[in-house]
């Protein structure tokens, strides 16, 4: 792929992992909420979109924020969904190819890492889109944020059984305070997009991943599966059968 074509990513985690935090540092600007308060976090996928320059090209980026991870569970029931069920549909109906997906972790999650809902990512995405982790929330570290991968990236590993992987250790935080911080950030979020532009890998369809993904887990009851695992309609869900 050249630096000619458009680069979809999605950014995914839990609630309150700071994906809207790290779309507003792509962006450059506020454009996606930010709340500690989990009942006021992102309810549906909302795509956002910048320009990088790889190469002497500017490449638009889709951003989109996945909403559907870890619910509050009054939501989740309101949507007749589970926790773990993602809102892919807009990107379906979208018709977007995938180039790499961002998993926010927060910093302070290390003893209750997110282990359930990477593998859920992980097993539908895993085979075929990169995903790389993004360590959230280290403002207060001492001079280098990477140190804290230094101390603890082996841990991430092996709680999420990974081998080596890509990652990024940031704050989101774009107020004075934390100025450096977050331009260093910034440089190290736009610098994995970059490797991706200049990698000449082609994008992967969604409509493509997750075909195989429901054909492989779906069932005897694939559309209805697809309907709730992706939030989707029914026209959608039987596409993907």
């Amino acid at each position: 792929m050249g630096g000619s074509r458009d680069l979809n990513v999605l950014v995914m985690g839990e609630v309150g992992s700071g994906k809207s935090s790290v779309v507003n540092l792509l962006v450059g600007k506020e454009v996606a909420k930010v709340s500690s308060d989990a009942g006021a976090c992102t309810l549906r996928t909302v795509k956002h979109e910048t320009t990088i320059q790889v190469q002497e090209t500017w490449t638009t980026v889709h951003i989109w924020e996945v909403a559907g991870l870890n619910q509050p569970e009054e939501v989740a029931a309101n949507d007749s969904g589970t926790t773990l069920d993602m809102d892919l549909g807009p990107i379906l109906k979208a018709k977007a190819s995938i180039d790499i997906i961002l998993f926010c972790m927060q910093s302070s999650r290390l003893k209750n890492a997110p282990k359930q809902i990477f593998e859920s990512v992980n097993k539908v995405f895993g085979r075929c889109v990169a995903i790389v982790l993004v360590i959230t929330n280290l403002e207060r570290e001492k001079e280098n944020m990477e140190n804290w991968w230094d101390r603890n990236g082996e841990r991430v590993r092996r709680v999420l059984g990974l081998g080596e992987t890509e990652h990024a250790c940031i704050t989101g935080l774009q107020d004075a305070k934390y100025e450096a911080k977050s331009t260093e950030s910034r440089t190290s979020l736009v610098s994995i997009l970059e490797g991706r532009c200049s990698s000449h890998q082609d994008s992967v369809s969604l409509e493509s991943v997750l075909k195989d993904h429901v054909r492989q887990n779906g069932g005897y009851h694939k559309k209805s599966y697809a309907m709730k695992r992706f939030k989707l309609d029914a026209a959608t869900a039987k596409r993907l059968v």
